[in-house]
């Protein structure tokens, strides 16, 4: 999607977000936030912080900058129940208004599948990132089974223009992990590679947890 798209449509489905989430495509956020084994003082970017979903799940002793498009995304964040140091900026993914090397760890949740362009996306949080930084990442993605992948062709105009609900969360049904984080040739080292297939082509997901292998 287009920027002005992605904010029409975050912008207009921000109040409904966490229960859509909620009934759908609920995972619960602690574990992603813990694999960044954060330690007190750091500096963590949350690409992008949507209604605050990971928030809760931050420990009190470090800094969490959450960027976003949606500013009405952003005001949902801000109801959430925070103990790290929080804040929001509106930014886009891809011109991310930071120095290089700024975060010590990076987190993003479902949101590559949205951009329009995630190498680039990634790329930017790579560059904002320190060499040797972890980065999280929890999101939709194309299924490696081939009968499960006719299914997602089929949902992924409607998921894409419509969206699910209807003009409330919209993404790509064909998110290509393979071709983002083992083709790009982006300065990444994988530490894990957890995906979830299932034949609701709705429900087919991935959690990684990259190493910035920048010099």
């Amino acid at each position: 999607m287009q920027i002005h798209q992605v904010i029409e449509t975050y912008d207009r489905g921000s109040v409904n977000y966490d229960a859509i989430m909620k009934r759908y495509w609920h995972i619960e956020r602690e574990p992603l936030i813990a694999s960044l084994q954060l330690k007190p003082g750091q500096t963590v970017l949350d690409a992008a912080v949507g209604t605050g979903l990971n928030l809760p799940a931050y420990p009190e002793d470090v800094r969490v900058v959450g960027v976003d498009l949606s500013e009405k995304m952003i005001d949902e964040a801000r109801k959430k129940p925070i103990s790290a140091d929080i804040t929001f900026k509106v930014s886009d993914l891809c011109n991310l208004d930071f120095p290089d090397n700024t975060f010590d760890a990076a987190a993003s949740g479902f949101t590559l599948c949205v951009v329009s362009d995630p190498v680039c996306a990634l790329a930017e949080i790579l560059r904002v990132t320190k060499p040797g930084a972890l980065i999280a990442i929890l999101d939709y993605c194309k299924s490696q089974d081939p009968e499960i992948q006719k299914w997602q062709e089929l949902i992924s105009d409607s998921a894409s223009q419509l969206g699910f609900p209807t003009g409330k969360i919209k993404w790509d049904a064909l998110m290509d992990y393979d071709k983002l984080i083992y083709n790009s040739k982006l300065p990444i080292e994988v530490l894990a590679d957890d995906r979830t297939d299932s034949p609701n082509p709705f429900l087919c997901g991935c959690q990684f947890l990259l190493k910035n292998s920048k010099a």
